[in-house]
């Protein structure tokens, strides 16, 4: 498996952040504290509705309004902030892969497209990313010609009755999000390291063995993530079957 070089990089730049990895099985919050202005937020029974009066209660209005439903964390993040929050009820693998799947999501589809910005329009264009003010005509122009968009950020919260993500972009962001989830509590190439040292753990129920047990993910991402570590070999071709050489090769004799 080749890790994709934007996940490595993230990955890489948020422990710099942090001052170092943690050791495994990581638990993330200390590192956030270091690194980034998100706050953790864990409540019981989370719902968006429980998010929005907590919000509320700090003063803190504008919650993007969905259907309310459960969920197992949420990220809100303004003004270049955020809260993370967690279902508290959730078993601690559970809690540990939602946070990283959350911190992902304010690495990759906040902190970096609102850095990008800034950096090519400048700190102004922050009012615009707020939803504060619509942008210029001039700022129009520079994000065409600095192939940068000045949309306000907006949310992946959608979901379709049955709970799947309502829309393609959603299920992008959130299979990026978990890709990246996966290097912050389990590094790929750590974890194929481990794998070569150990010889039961090769194959992907042995991974998904060893991503529960060394580096505390939840069964259903352990299983996500061996997968992607170690695919299903293709099939067998009919005439490999029938023990034919392929075209190309050379019998033994």
């Amino acid at each position: 498996m080749s890790t994709l070089l934007w996940v490595v990089e993230a990955a890489a730049a948020f422990w710099a952040a942090a001052g170092g990895p943690e050791p495994f099985p990581r638990t993330l919050e200390r590192a956030i504290i270091r690194a980034l202005p998100l706050s953790i937020v864990p409540l019981s029974r989370l719902s968006v509705a429980a998010v929005a009066h907590w919000l509320g209660s700090q003063g803190i209005v504008g919650l993007a309004l969905v259907t309310d439903r459960r969920l197992r964390a949420c990220l809100v993040a303004r003004y270049g902030h955020g809260f993370i929050f967690l279902d508290r009820d959730d078993p601690p693998a559970e809690q540990r892969f939602s946070l990283a799947h959350e911190l992902a999501h304010f690495l990759h589809d906040y902190q970096l497209p609102r850095a990008t910005v800034v950096a090519r329009l400048g700190p102004a264009a922050q009012e615009v990313l707020d939803g504060d003010r619509p942008p210029t005509r001039a700022e129009r122009i520079d994000a065409v010609l600095a192939q940068v968009s000045l949309a306000p950020h907006v949310h992946f919260m959608e979901r379709t009755e049955d709970g799947h993500p309502s829309r393609a972009v959603v299920s992008a962001a959130e299979r990026d999000a978990d890709r990246l989830a996966f290097e912050l509590l389990a590094p790929a190439e750590v974890v194929l390291h481990r794998a070569r040292d150990t010889a039961s753990a090769r194959g992907p129920e042995a991974l998904t063995h060893l991503l529960i047990a060394e580096f505390g993910l939840p069964a259903v991402p352990a299983r996500q993530y061996a997968a992607l570590l170690a695919p299903s070999r293709p099939p067998r071709s009919f005439l490999d079957q029938l023990g034919f050489p392929r075209s190309g090769s050379r019998a033994e004799p």
